[in-house]
């Protein structure tokens, strides 16, 4: 039996409309379910643990970037991810993790993948008690994914269009003293994604050649550049041709540190945590953590 875990906030609230949706496929394809629906944030952490609590070893986050990042960390909390498998319902406005599987779309084909689950063991990210499944944003990327997350209308890369535009105005490079596993350098910079996943604001491939499974994160770190160059270069990166730029540097790695004289600005999976030292990042990763179903 799976445990549905569903935030109806998610995609700007467009994911309570599925609710009557789902039940009725998962009927319709004999699929036996229990579900939960959130009705606060980091609710979902707490549902997925439990629900592994009470042995269920099937649970699916029915949601958005958000919704599945605290599912992640309620399965990995519960210390038995070994045994627990995880299932996605992309309900959310951006759904950026999926992307990198090649998901569909369509919520019956969705659904038709808890029939006869495959499975995948995939890494994940942590920074201090977090796990991230996707990317992490430092800097410019970060402030941007603060600014969507106050719009309350637009959803996917319209409204992280919008949230670049508003923080050029405040354009503000870092500078920055990262350590990766076999490199050093200081410098202004502008923001840093690391890339467990491919995709985030909707569709930007800031770290284009990231794969789920390499054991590695795909760094992409980009120096401190004018606001005309932003916006000339920002279209690029939906195909990942941002890398060609000489401003743009790419590394693979299994941890980052990154230091500041100055708090940072977080996300990762389209959350923003609160951390407790936000001038001294260390991000690792930890390989085959989670069994996606996919």
């Amino acid at each position: 039996m799976y445990k549905i875990i569903l935030n109806p906030f998610a995609g700007k609230g467009k994911a309570f409309k599925y609710i009557r949706q789902i039940e009725s496929l998962f009927e319709e394809y004999k699929v036996s379910y229990d579900m939960v629906i959130t009705n606060s944030p980091k609710q979902a952490i707490e549902f997925a643990y439990n629900a592994i609590e009470n042995d269920f070893i099937d649970i699916v986050a029915a949601g958005g970037d958000g919704t599945v990042n605290e599912v992640v960390n309620g399965i990995l909390a519960s210390n038995k991810s070994n045994e627990v498998n995880m299932g996605i319902l992309a309900l959310g406005g951006g759904n950026d993790f999926v992307k990198t599987l090649n998901y569909p779309k369509n919520l019956e084909d969705q659904v038709q993948k808890f029939v006869s689950p495959d499975v995948k063991k995939i890494d994940v990210g942590k920074i201090e008690d977090n796990y991230f499944i996707n990317t992490l944003g430092i800097g410019f990327d970060a402030k941007v994914a603060k600014s969507y997350s106050k719009n309350l209308v637009l959803n996917g890369s319209a409204g992280y269009y919008k949230a670049v535009m508003k923080e050029l105005v405040k354009l503000q490079p870092y500078f920055l003293d990262v350590k990766l596993d076999d490199v050093e350098f200081a410098d202004e910079i502008l923001l840093i994604s690391v890339g467990n996943g491919r995709f985030c604001g909707g569709k930007f491939q800031l770290t284009p050649d990231a794969e789920l499974d390499d054991g590695f994160f795909d760094i992409c770190v980009v120096d401190n550049i004018s606001r005309f160059t932003i916006i000339k270069v920002l279209p690029r990166a939906t195909s990942g041709e941002h890398v060609d730029h000489p401003k743009a540097h790419l590394y693979r790695t299994k941890r980052i540190v990154v230091s500041a004289y100055e708090d940072l600005p977080v996300y990762f999976d389209g959350e923003l945590p609160k951390l407790k030292n936000a001038k001294e990042l260390e991000i690792t990763l930890e390989p085959s953590k989670i069994n996606l179903i996919i």
